[in-house]
């Protein structure tokens, strides 16, 4: 038993540094502030009023259940497919204009990099996407967090909970290191340059976005430049003056843009060359993709993967994942019909919100044809909603508190966890999409050390052995 003279109560990181800001003792625009030299002022202007918060102890837990996941999803097309990566990309749901060139290219190994998309629901966190991909954003808000904590004015709430904040970028920096030495020439000292590279025609658009994830690498040794598939080869056939000695290759786009491609098939053996290439290594493989399909969430959960895998890995599946279901013609939707309000319907391989039909955003008769028409497709999941627990907030005034709620972006790389950011609404039935979306405002992440556990009441207090 516990001596109750050795316990220290500790608020909540959240009900205290709202109890801060109210008393002085915080200043009310210390995220903001900080957001306009850190990230600019655009961003800024999209900055929630406080720091998020996670128990270090809470994502280690649902860690060791994510790295369960991602083993399962990797050991996906032995257990469905034969092995075979044209076989699991049809499960998977390849763009058809790239089915062919899968039969001939051997199933990359999954690396571990990505963002996944997280939502808690009061009880633990719940992964909604995997987020497996080179092209994913929010690395370049990390150095916000960095400068809050560096604050005198932050240290002795830091100090008080025990906060640190992790840089997203370590994880892309470990994966340009493992590809670079081995086709490294420079000398000793010379920065190792990265090619960052986008589908055909696409850098007119997104060579700005691109930037700052640039110069985040360009923080460590390496030096970046941005360029085109079109780009690596010349056109009879040759690698591009340029291309051959840099260090490595950063793939920015997903299989479906690849397959937008003029001429697929010789932009995909560009990025898949053969072994006694001169060309860099892609960072990763465009065929990496069919690992990041959202049907992965709904593969995972068929009784043939779950009667392969140990009790152990079944229940760290359950934890961390809500009920997915891959639809196709077959498919009896009768049930999925009928719970509407409780479902969420996606294409299996577009990203940022691209044709998602929340059911509780819409009527019965546009739900059933949502549901008709994507079964009728073939690539489509349905998701069980998970409701998002209640965040604490200032109001648009910054005088009252009022309720936000929050999708999680979990940061992972080949040594583990990275970094976490998170994206807010104050609209509980809101899908919150992409940083650019009205009314979703951002917030650095900080891991606390405290004994605080978010299942306990949010506006109340925890214990801790002194």
């Amino acid at each position: 038993m516990v001596n109750s003279r050795s316990l220290v109560v500790l608020p909540d990181p959240a009900a205290d540094y709202l109890r801060a800001v109210g008393a002085g003792e915080l200043p009310a625009d210390l995220p903001a502030g900080h957001a306009v030299t850190v990230l600019g002022p655009e961003l800024a202007a999209k900055s929630f009023q406080r720091p998020m918060f996670v128990p270090e102890r809470e994502i280690a837990a649902f860690y060791a259940d994510f790295e369960v996941l991602l083993d399962v999803v990797g050991r996906l097309p032995d257990l469905l497919a034969g092995g075979s990566l044209a076989a699991f990309g049809a499960l998977t749901d390849a763009p058809a204009a790239i089915r062919p060139m899968l039969v001939d290219t051997d199933l990359p190994r999954l690396v571990r990099y990505g963002r996944a998309d997280l939502m808690h629901d009061g009880t633990g966190f719940k992964v909604i996407e995997l987020g497996l991909s080179t092209a994913v954003g929010g690395v370049r808000r990390a150095p916000l967090g960095a400068a809050i904590l560096a604050d005198p004015r932050f240290s002795h709430f830091a100090e008080r909970h025990g906060l640190r904040h992790l840089d997203s970028v370590t994880g892309l920096v470990d994966l340009l290191d493992a590809a670079a030495p081995e086709h490294y020439t420079g000398t000793p000292g010379d920065l190792r340059e990265v090619l960052m590279v986008e589908a055909t025609g696409a850098l007119a658009e997104w060579a700005a976005a691109w930037q700052p994830l640039a110069e985040r690498i360009e923080t460590r040794p390496f030096r970046t430049r941005l360029a085109e598939i079109a780009d690596l080869s010349k056109p009879d056939g040759p690698i591009a003056d340029g291309v051959a000695g840099v260090s490595a290759i950063l793939r920015l786009f997903s299989l479906e843009e690849l397959a937008a491609e003029p001429d697929p098939m010789v932009a995909w053996r560009r990025l898949h060359p053969s072994a006694d290439s001169t060309m860099p290594p892609v960072v990763t493989v465009p065929a990496h993709d069919v690992f990041n399909s959202k049907s992965c969430l709904a593969l995972v959960q068929l009784p043939a993967v779950q009667d392969a895998l140990t009790e152990a890995e079944r229940a760290a599946l359950r934890r961390i994942l809500t009920q997915t279901t891959r639809i196709d013609a077959p498919y009896d939707l009768t049930g999925l019909i009928r719970d509407r309000s409780d479902s969420i319907l996606k294409p299996t391989t577009l990203a940022r919100g691209e044709g998602t039909v929340a059911g509780w955003t819409v009527d019965d008769t546009t739900w059933r044809e949502a549901l008709t028409t994507a079964a009728r497709d073939g690539r489509y999941i349905v998701q069980r909603r998970v409701v998002p627990r209640v965040e604490p907030g200032c109001g648009e005034q910054g005088s009252t508190v009022r309720d936000w709620h929050a999708v999680w972006g979990l940061h992972y790389g080949p040594a583990g966890l990275t970094g976490l950011t998170s994206r807010l609404v104050g609209e509980p039935s809101t899908v919150i999409r992409g940083t650019t979306e009205r009314g979703v405002l951002l917030a650095p992440v900080f891991l606390s050390s405290g004994a605080h556990s978010s299942s306990d009441d949010r506006h109340g207090t925890a214990t801790a052995e002194r």
